[in-house]
């Protein structure tokens, strides 16, 4: 009988450059039970690795925090006290269950690689035992180091290719390891590592994205402590740049992968994802270029200096994490029916004109400015993230609600929040809005507008802002769409708005 636990190459995976050889096995190993987990664990890690003391934590707890959304565990085995045999053959029965095994082994302990017994090279490396044949007792691996700097085929060079090895050539390996892992550090001494199934998790990418949005609740870029502490460590910091490099360059790959992949699937517009990408990559490049440059001659840069550069740090994660909510769709928000309010008998007031028109009666400030009708979507349903308007329009007519106090009446409907569409005039405004219920209870809730000559500014986490498309007047006067979300499943039968 010979047991195989198919684990695919993933040729269009990543690299060591992007995914450190640790990870990246412990990602293909979780592929085995879903092919595209390997890309999901790829992307939270990525982000994850950019957070402070996430090499320094314990590499199981953090790899579980990911792997937990896939219904998958890391599980350290102890063998303390077993024979390398023993240990071996306790590989042999995780994989006869159906778990592949991740062996955390030195480089110079691989017979096949180039470091083999080179007792000056003693990095860490991760294998996967994913076969066992019982009648020859021989083994399978999946090596992502085995075709590295050989094979050009591909952009990725840790191609997860399988290799045959004998029970004595994989009891080898783990002894030659262990040996050292004794001296070094206790952490994998004794120790192999299997993938245990503890649940039945069916997730995608918008899963996968929503899950990286908890994420970046408390998300600090560790970048920034690096930049602070660059005077301090100068000769540390040329020393590390590789693995600093990879670490913060090499992980925008695995993220925009997924999320390229995710727009793809919900046949989303890449521009700003690809604009966002680049911005990034501009950003991190020049940041990690100018350190290495001057830890070459050992300079030192100046308070001035580190807060710009940390103030771009900043600015590309705003643009990460603003991209990531933009790509989220909330499913159960697609399932709600929308209930539109015709607003036309409450206008009194034209902000809209065919061109800039000086004579034009439209006027939004009372000088005169006003909104071009162009490339305005009215009179259908007209949709942006995630929300959803109708636009009454009928040209030469009044087309807006100059708010003055008017009481707004709605038809009896059950709903669960209120989504206006406006903006303010003179700077950015906010207004108490108060809503009456069906049963004569009030409530107010605090609404923000954006000014109508700049883009929507104005966020919180209860009130969502979304720039309307950019109308082409001469000063590009700019909308807002703003959401303020109600209790849950409010009645509002009627609901009476006082503007």
């Amino acid at each position: 009988m010979r047991k195989t636990l198919d684990i695919d190459l993933y040729k269009n995976g990543f690299g060591y450059q992007q995914v450190d050889c640790i990870r990246g096995p412990i990602a293909a190993a979780a592929g085995y039970f879903s092919y595209n987990n390997y890309f999901y664990f790829c992307y939270l890690h990525a982000i994850l690795s950019n957070t402070k003391n996430y090499f320094e934590s314990d590499f199981v707890g953090t790899a579980n925090r990911i792997l937990s959304c896939m219904g998958l565990e890391l599980q350290k085995i102890d063998c303390s006290g077993d024979s390398p045999e023993e240990t071996v053959n306790r590989i042999a029965q995780e994989i006869l269950e159906g778990r592949p095994v991740i062996l955390i082994v030195k480089y110079n302990s691989l017979f096949y690689n180039k470091y083999y017994k080179d007792s000056t090279f003693t990095l860490d490396h991760a294998i996967i035992v994913n076969e066992y044949g019982e009648n020859n007792n021989t083994f399978s691996i999946k090596e992502g180091s085995l075709l590295r700097d050989i094979v050009d085929a591909y952009e990725n060079s840790d191609i997860f290719f399988s290799l045959q090895l004998t029970f004595d050539m994989l009891k080898d390996i783990y002894d030659e390891s262990n040996k050292q892992y004794i001296k070094e550090t206790p952490v994998f001494a004794n120790s192999i590592y299997s993938m245990h199934k503890t649940e039945e998790n069916n997730i995608d990418t918008n899963d996968v994205i929503n899950v990286s949005l908890m994420l970046f609740r408390d998300y600090k870029n560790d970048l920034i402590n690096v930049i602070n502490s660059y005077n301090e460590q100068i000769e540390k910091f040329n020393y590390y740049i590789e693995f600093t490099r990879r670490r913060f360059y090499g992980s925008i790959k695995p993220i925009f992968y997924l999320l390229y992949d995710h727009c793809k699937q919900r046949n989303l517009d890449m521009a700003l994802t690809e604009n966002t990408e680049k911005n990034i990559e501009k950003i991190r490049g020049y940041i990690l270029d100018f350190l290495y440059t001057a830890s070459i001659t050992g300079a030192k840069i100046t308070r001035e200096k580190q807060e710009i550069l940390c103030n771009m740090v900043l600015d590309g994660d705003e643009r990460l994490t603003n991209l990531i909510q933009s790509l989220f769709v909330n499913e159960r928000k697609k399932k709600e029916i929308n209930y539109y309010v015709d607003l036309t008998r409450y206008y009194n007031n034209q902000a809209f004109e065919a061109t800039l028109n000086d004579n034009s009666t439209a006027d939004i400030t009372g000088q005169g400015t006003h909104y071009i009708m162009q490339d305005v979507v009215i009179n259908e349903e007209w949709k942006k993230g995630g929300y959803s308007f109708i636009y009454r329009y009928y040209t030469g007519q009044v087309d807006n609600i100059s708010c003055e106090g008017q009481t707004v009446w709605i038809p009896g409907i059950d709903a669960r929040y209120i989504s206006i569409l406006g903006c303010a005039e003179f700077g950015n405004y906010r207004e108490d809005i108060e809503i009456e219920l069906s049963d004569g209870t009030k409530q107010r809730i605090t609404t923000d507008f954006s000014d109508f000559y700049q883009s929507a500014i104005l966020k919180k986490q209860y009130i969502g802002l979304e720039q309307l498309p950019k109308e082409k007047t001469a000063r590009q006067i700019i909308t807002t769409l703003m959401q303020g979300f109600l209790q849950k499943d409010i009645p509002l039968n009627p609901v009476v708005l006082f503007c």
